[in-house]
Order: C-alpha cells, then structure tokens, then sequence
C-alpha cells in the first residue's frame, strides 16, 4: 500500500517503492492541514480538466498580464481598462531545479503592493500578497498532466480582510454557482491557448522562434520555459523556450479522445471532437453534480405540471361556457389558465441553467493543417 498523507486538504501519494523522502508541498500561510482552510479567510476550491498540455496551463496561471484581457468583465477576473504594464522582479538566486520565486505589481500605479510569486516544480504555482490594501490574497494552484495534451487544475484561492457585508454576499452564492464561475474563468483562455499549441506543432516552430516576451509582462512565463529547458530533458515530454522533446505534439496527430468523453454521451449538437464542462469538472465534483442532479428533477416536474396543466385546461375549455358551476369557472381562469406560462417559463429557463453545466469545446481541426490569416 502506497503512503498517503493529507497536507492543507489535499491527499498526497507517494509512489515510490522506498520509503518517502520528502515532504509534500504546502503553501505555509496558515491553511489547516485537514481541511485546507484558512481562520478570517474565504477559500474558493475548484477542480477542472483542460484539453492542452500542463506546461501551457503553468504558463498561463503564471502570467498576471492577460487576466484584465482575456478575463474582462467576468466575476472574478478584471476589465480590460485594468491591462498596464507590471513590475515584475525575478529572484535569480531562486533558480534551481526546484522552481523558481519573484514577485510583480502594476508599474503605472502609485504606491501598489507587491505580489509574491512562486514556482514550485513540477508544476505549482503560489501567490501571496496584499493587492488591495489590508485585504489578504493567496492561491495554490497544482497544474498536472493527465497526458499528452491534457491536463488538471487543482485550483485553490483565498481572500481574507473582505468587509462583512463582502464577505456575507460571497459566502452567500452557492459552491456550485462558484465552482461554474470558476470553469468560465478558465475556459476563456482554452480557445487561445489550444491554437497556440497548434501552432507549434503545424510549423515545427519553437517557442523562441515566435514568442515575443516583455519585460512588462512575460518575465515569469520566460522563465517558466527556461526552466523546462533546464529540466525537461528528465520528464516523459517537454516544451520549453528553445527545446521541446519529439514527441510533445503526438496528441495532435491521429487525435483521440479518451475513453470517458465517447461523444455520444455529449449534449452538442452532434459534433464530432468535443467535450464540455460535465466532462471537465462536473463529473467530478459531488456539490456541482448533486446541483445538476436538482435542476433536471425540478425541471422534470415543472415540465410534468405545465403538460397537466394544460391538459387540464383543453378538458374543462368545453364544459366551462355550458357549466353553471362558478367553482369550475374560477379555477380555469384564475389557476389553470395562469399557471401554463409559469411552468412554462420555468421549465425553459431551468433547461437554459441546465446548459451551464454542460458547454461545449470543439477543437478546430483545421487548426492544426491550415495557416491561419
């Protein structure tokens, strides 16, 4: 039986055949090690699958600069008019095979504060800082392979010094509504990046060859594919900034998805290649899944009654206007006549929520043979 341990809710195995020699990870701001919460703090815990490679995930989480682009006016990311240039130091002497620490802020912004930033191999990245005055941040978010072009987030971020009325209205929203926010945030950035990873794999480009980083912006993402370079070279595959193994784009020639994502079993209009947010996360996760289980079941009765209803309502239409029961006559206009547009609407827009739970993703072949514009 392999050791197991759980540190700030999160079980960790060791899978080697020896005894463990090293501790699992912790992000040591005062998370409990049963539960992974924090005293005085709101923690938000998600989990989704992503259909790129964990290196463009790590990529992406590691760079602050695209949240007010790709993530305008969405909860919980920033608007577009937010996007300037940041600070961004890297702590050189950090550099080691083991990852890497810095720390970033906005540049044009008078007396902001710093964010802390750290990669920790082989693919956690840290943040810790106090981006609004007295109010507290961190995040944990544990990027994983799943295998040649996918990949999982284990995506944890806490708040704390929220004002009480801020933090009653978060507390407040259901795990399911956040956890559906949460795959928003994430999928915004799939379209970008799966073409991106395309890209490299139809032009037999490196990263060099095409990125262009800024200092104002892509420090951390440089030295994330630098570090790859450093180090890939020991992993089953790698991408990094100038070197990449031969097989890291087999995944797009000859794609297959895997066993649980048969597209038969998927509600998207019949397309061939596809998944959706069931598959990535609400399979997965007992508060979102148990949501959706509710919302077909009340969407099932509300359909039910409406059918009733008006069943009803065309069985006594005919008897109403020869009928001298007054009973009869009021419960037509004032309860059954009503009652169809209700359970009407209701049932269309439980069916609208229901679609939240299950949006799609199609890869664009064409992506990977066709250079684009």
């Amino acid at each position: 039986m392999r050791p197991c341990v759980i540190v700030e809710g999160l079980v960790w195995a060791w899978m080697g055949d020896e005894a463990p020699t090293t501790e699992p990870p912790r992000q040591n701001d005062g998370l409990d090690d049963w539960t992974g919460e924090k005293k005085g703090c709101f923690v938000n815990d998600v989990q989704i699958d992503l259909p790129y490679d964990h290196s463009y995930l790590a990529e992406n989480l590691i760079d602050p600069a695209h949240v007010a682009i790709s993530h305008d006016r969405t909860q919980g990311g920033d608007v577009r008019e937010n996007a300037q240039p940041y600070e961004m130091i890297m702590d050189h002497d950090s550099i080691s095979s083991q990852g890497f620490t810095g720390k970033f802020r906005y540049a044009d912004k008078e007396n902001a504060t710093w964010i802390n930033l750290k990669f920790e191999a082989p693919g956690i990245i840290r943040q810790t800082g106090n981006p609004r005055g007295k109010i507290q941040f961190g995040a944990a978010l544990h990027c994983m392979p799943l295998a040649l072009g996918r990949s999982r987030l284990l995506f944890r971020a806490y708040f704390g010094g929220l004002p009480w009325l801020a933090t009653r209205i978060i507390a407040s929203r259901p795990t399911w509504q956040r956890n559906l926010n949460s795959c928003k945030i994430l999928e915004q950035d799939v379209g970008l990046i799966t073409t991106q990873e395309d890209h490299f794999s139809r032009t037999n480009h490196t990263l060099k060859d095409d990125f262009l980083l800024l200092k104002s912006s892509d420090v951390f993402v440089g030295a994330y594919r630098n570090w790859m370079d450093r180090v890939g070279q020991g992993m089953p595959w790698f991408q990094g900034l100038a070197t990449q193994s031969r097989n890291v784009n087999n995944h797009l020639s000859g794609f297959q998805l895997p066993p649980s994502l048969d597209p038969a079993n998927h509600r998207s209009s019949g397309q061939d290649v596809v998944e959706t947010r069931y598959h990535r996360h609400v399979m997965h996760c007992p508060a979102t899944r148990k949501a959706l289980a509710n919302v077909q079941l009340l969407k099932k009765v509300c359909f039910i009654c409406s059918v009733a209803v008006i069943t009803a309502t065309a069985g006594l239409a005919p008897t109403i206007s020869s009928s001298s029961n007054i009973l009869v006559k009021r419960l037509v206009s004032f309860g059954l006549v009503p009652a169809i547009p209700v359970f009407c609407i209701a049932t269309a827009l439980l069916r609208k929520l229901e679609s939240h739970f299950f949006v799609s993703f199609k890869r664009k072949d064409q992506l990977r043979r066709e250079k684009g514009v």
